[in-house]
Parts: structure tokens; sequence; C-alpha cells
């Protein structure tokens, strides 16, 4: 318990996650972007912003890397802090039908003290998956429908005949904070996915560098106490933020320059049209990151687009890597086949090695652009069959 109002012990929450995680082999972008959902986490509906309508500070974030990266650590880290530090908060489980998630969601009631008038009811839940795979294992239309109401706080009925069950929820409202590899997230959400609501909502946050640290001689840290208490406050703001001119002449003036710089990539036209709101839920965390003003200035405007910019300059490289064909996949085995052979091996023998891996009809296509792309390189030509020497440069 805190006595009295308390005040703050740390000038910014989120920075002080990312060094009191130092010690774990997850880059610096992972661990920042769970602190950043976190505490969109802990503020749940009882702080927003006025943009005609309530606008919440709720956020679907996904970490996107390779197996062993640390996305899962930066995850696992950020979620026990807020489990120490705020019992109350309401979790989703791990894997999920819409259902399910519906079921969660009813019983993730709060309620606010409004006097002198009725409390306010609504319902928040935060859901915490190592891996989007087992959240959603594949594309399910009916949970992807609830995920886009949950985003927007819009009301939500569903019947059941079982037991005539019917629900009813009229302020729901989700956070989530996942991972995934790229290969997963692009064979989980097909071409046609990408023009639908779900992902134009998520921030995705790609990265392929993992710091590697000495954990026999990297000291442990201590409880994160200052971490807790700090969380502990957050929890209990509540209200509608104000903000300054400023703010509001940086936030239309972006607006006007039509919110550049744009991410360009085909698979992102439809999330550009929600930058405006990502930035200005950015917003909302920056100024309660760095105290209890509830008042929006420029300096939350900047430290939010510093954040949004960052995520949004890696995620093109999601779909490169991600993208991976059946035949690049056989080409790398192709290469490794050959290297083994620093000094040439044999064509028949590469047809032979490659005709265990594919159709006889594509092998000679998947050489000759292997070799157009240089990967292997003929370097001589036995005189007598007319057969080529394949290294690998």
């Amino acid at each position: 318990m805190i006595n009295g109002p308390g005040r703050r012990r740390l000038t910014s929450w989120i920075e002080s996650f990312v060094e009191h995680t130092v010690n774990l082999e997850s880059a610096v972008i992972y661990r920042k972007w769970a602190a950043i959902t976190m505490i969109a986490a802990a503020l749940e509906q009882k702080v927003w912003v006025d943009t005609g309508s309530a606008l919440y500070p709720n956020i679907y974030t996904f970490l996107i890397g390779h197996p062993g990266i640390g996305k899962s650590r930066a995850i696992t880290a950020a979620a026990n802090v807020v489990r120490e530090a705020l019992p109350d908060v309401h979790w989703g489980g791990t894997s999920m039908t819409r259902a399910a998630l519906s079921d969660y969601m009813k019983e993730a009631k709060r309620f606010i003290a409004n006097i002198p008038y009725a409390p306010i009811e609504y319902n928040s839940l935060v859901i915490v998956a190592d891996e989007l795979s087992a959240f959603m294992h594949e594309y399910d239309s009916g949970l992807v429908a609830a995920l886009v109401e949950f985003y927007d706080v819009n009301p939500y009925s569903e019947g059941r005949r079982m037991n005539n069950l019917r629900i009813e929820i009229v302020r729901p409202q989700l956070n989530i904070l996942s991972g995934s590899t790229p290969s997963n997230l692009i064979h989980t959400l097909k071409d046609y996915v990408w023009d639908q609501g779900l992902m134009s909502r998520v921030i995705m946050v790609y990265a392929d560098d993992r710091p590697f640290i000495d954990v026999f001689n990297t000291p442990r840290p201590a409880k994160p106490k200052d971490l807790i208490h700090d969380l502990k406050l957050i929890w209990t703001l509540e209200g509608q933020f104000d903000y300054s001119d400023r703010f509001a002449k940086a936030m239309n003036d972006w607006k006007l320059l039509k919110m550049t710089p744009e991410p360009t990539h085909p698979k992102l036209r439809h999330y550009n049209t929600r930058r405006f709101a990502h930035l200005l839920k950015l917003a909302m965390i920056a100024c309660v990151d760095r105290g209890d003003s509830m008042k929006l200035d420029v300096e939350d405007f900047n430290k939010a687009m510093g954040w949004l910019l960052e995520a949004e300059s890696r995620m093109p490289a999601i779909f490169q890597t991600g993208a991976i064909a059946p035949d690049s996949r056989i080409m790398d085995e192709i290469v490794y086949f050959v290297k083994q052979h620093p000094r040439g091996v044999s064509e028949h023998l590469v047809n032979q090695f490659a005709s265990q891996r594919a159709s006889a009809n594509t092998v000679r296509s998947i050489l000759g652009l292997m070799e157009q792309s240089q990967l292997i390189k003929a370097v001589h030509i036995d005189p007598k069959t007319g057969l080529r020497m394949f290294t690998a440069p």
C-alpha cells in the first residue's frame, strides 16, 4: 500500500525498466515496447483523451523476430513486474477461442467511483502470449472480429445456443503483448488478412540483434521496488487528459503534412490510416511515463513520435525475412551441400542431392537461378562427360 498520494521515484518508468532488464539477452527495443504496453495495461479505461469520443491508451504490440532472440524474455519480465505491483489486473488465457475470450472479458469487470454520480463500469483485459501461434495457432475470423471490437472499446454482445447463454459487455477493452517469428506471422496471416482491420491496429516491433550477456558474471538485479512503487501510482490515475496548445499544434501539423514519413510497404497500407490514433495513444503513455500531470505537451508528442518511427522503420524487414518460399529453403540446403566440397562437387551429385528435395521438373530451374544469382558457380567442365564442377563462393 502507498500512504497518501505518493511521489514518483523514477523520472521514467519505461527507461528504468529497460535499465533494470539490461541483464536479459533481449534487444532494447523489445524491452522498451514491453514496458510501453504494460503501462497501457495499467491505465485500462481510467484515463482517456477526448477526440469527439473517448480514445483510450490500449495497444496491441507484436514483438517480431527469429527464435531465441529474446522476445519471450522481454514479455515475461514486463508481465512479472505488473503481476507483482498490480494483483488486480485481469489476465486472459494464453490460448483462446472467441467464446473463451468473451468469457474472460465478461469476468474482467471494473468500477470507478464517480461521486456524486453513479459508478462507471467497464471491462478491461490483458493478454500476454510469448508466441502468437499459442494464442492463435491459425487464423480465426471469429476471434479476430472480437479482437477488433475490443480494441475499439465497442459494445459487444454474443449469444450461444448452449444453455441459452447471452453475453453483453458495454465497454470491453483489451491490451495485447505477444511475440512471433516473421515466418509464423506471414504463415498465420495470409495476404488478404492485411487488408482487414486487425493488423491496422497492431504495432509490430522487429529486431534481429540480440545482446550477449555473460550470465555467470552478470549480477542478478534486485527486486524492482521503485518500478513496483511507481506502477502502483500510475494505476491510480483517473480522468480525461488535458493538452497544451503546442501539443495540439504539433499533432495537427503532422496530420496536415500527411503524417510523413509514412511506411510504404503495400501490406502496411491500411495500418497507415490509424497512425494518428497510434501516436495519440503513445503520447498518453509518454505523458504518464514522465509524471502525473495528465496534460499532454509537445515533449510527449516527440517521445511518442520517436517510438513510433523507430518501430515503423523496421517493419518492412518482417516481410522480407518472413516470406521465405520452399524453393528458397532448398537453395539454402544446396549451398550448404556444395560448401562441404571446397574443391568443387560434380553436377551429377548436386542434381542427385537437389532431386531428393524438389521435383525433377524444378531442379533445373532452381540450379539455373542459383547460378544467375551466384549462389553457386561452375568452375570446370569435364571434357568427357560435359558435366560441370560447382563451388559455392
